[in-house]
């Protein structure tokens, strides 16, 4: 890591802190975008992330927004300690996570966390600011009914990124164009939820006193099944949290039929940055419906 970089978040943490601490840094796991870092002073521990600016443009603004969105409606979430652009270097600091133990206790917690988030609701479906999922803008432009919202914001700037790529066929986009049509009768109707929008394994945190907490949102007002159908995209939460969640805020009938549906977005998301291997499950999603 840059050593001008190190010296110039250590002085803007020393200015927002009031102190004058030393710092040693450790690389840490934290996903497949940015690079992290454990940061340890005499008195505090962090979570850095850095990235390059030629991937978000305007640093972790976005992220910033998320994580305040959540905040404000009831979930848990890393307290933000600064966030800034330094060159061409974009760098995020959080409140470092104590992790603790997935018990059962946990997993209860944790749809009581979601649950609360989900009754947090709005008029329309959407966000007053664009974000991202992983590294591609998400847009949220408002809309009153989900249907419109998924085909505008989410499928169609997708789609067109993959064939633009040459990832999918136009056999694919004539697919998804006989797909928009139907969209209307997918979704039940539903008032607009808050939701973390990117929520799978990798997304939140078992803090030491048995909380949830929510990282790396793409947060907006949406349809909650849409949260509960990313938990189980990449190998699931424990039965126990769908019990829970089921248990106090019920998903309308036959939701396992529309769960796939719902994971198309994210699957597209992962073609267009990771590659082929997504597209088999897309287009076994299209032919199933």
């Amino acid at each position: 890591m840059d050593l001008k970089l190190k010296e110039y978040i250590e002085s803007c943490l020393n200015k927002q802190l009031q102190t004058e601490s030393s710092y040693n840094w450790k690389q840490v796991e934290g996903g497949s975008i940015n690079k992290t870092y454990q940061l340890i002073s005499n008195t505090h521990l962090f979570f850095v992330k850095i990235n390059s600016t030629q991937v978000f443009e305007n640093g972790f603004k976005e992220e910033v927004l998320g994580l305040q969105f959540l905040k404000n409606n009831t979930a848990l979430v890393p307290e933000i300690i600064i966030e800034g652009i330094f060159e061409n270097t974009a760098f995020l600091v959080l409140e470092w996570i104590e992790t603790g133990k997935e018990t059962t206790k946990f997993w209860e917690n944790f749809a009581a966390q979601l649950v609360s988030l989900h009754q947090q609701k709005s008029d329309k479906f959407g966000l007053a600011a664009s974000n991202f999922m992983g590294q591609l803008p998400q847009n949220n432009s408002f809309f009153d009914n989900f249907s419109d919202f998924y085909v505008e914001n989410r499928l169609k700037p997708q789609v067109k990124l993959a064939f633009d790529s040459k990832k999918i066929e136009t056999k694919h986009v004539n697919q998804f164009e006989g797909l928009y049509k139907k969209i209307s009768e997918i979704f039940p109707k539903e008032k607009p939820s808050a939701v973390h929008g990117d929520l799978w394994h990798g997304n939140f945190m078992c803090s030491k006193n048995g909380n949830a907490v929510f990282i790396d949102p793409a947060a907006y007002f949406g349809h909650r099944e849409a949260d509960i159908a990313m938990t189980q995209l990449f190998g699931g939460f424990s039965e126990k949290f769908y019990k829970a969640y089921h248990e106090m805020y019920p998903l309308k009938p036959c939701f396992n039929l529309r769960n796939n549906f719902y994971h198309l977005y994210p699957l597209l998301v992962h073609l267009n940055i990771f590659g082929d291997s997504y597209l088999e499950s897309i287009e076994n999603i299209i032919t199933e419906f």
